[in-house]
């Protein structure tokens, strides 16, 4: 069986922190992070977002709620 390496994480933010201008922000560091792990299709383009059925928002939301008052 052949082993998957994982990414090289370190590199690819030293990388994605070379690209960036000198004078970038933090908000431009997160959205430069948000890209290399946003979901990508087989030819490395981004992906849409998932859509969820607003039925499912509801019920995530009810579920996190319930968890937040049990704290």
């Amino acid at each position: 069986m052949t082993e998957v390496k994982a990414p090289d994480v370190k590199a690819e933010v030293r990388a994605l922190l070379d690209r960036l201008p000198d004078d970038c922000t933090f908000a431009d560091v997160q959205r430069g992070i948000a890209m290399l792990v946003w979901p990508k299709h087989r030819d490395g383009s981004p992906a849409p977002p998932e859509r969820l059925d607003p039925e499912e928002v509801k019920r995530r939301l009810r579920e996190w709620m319930k968890s937040e008052k049990d704290k």
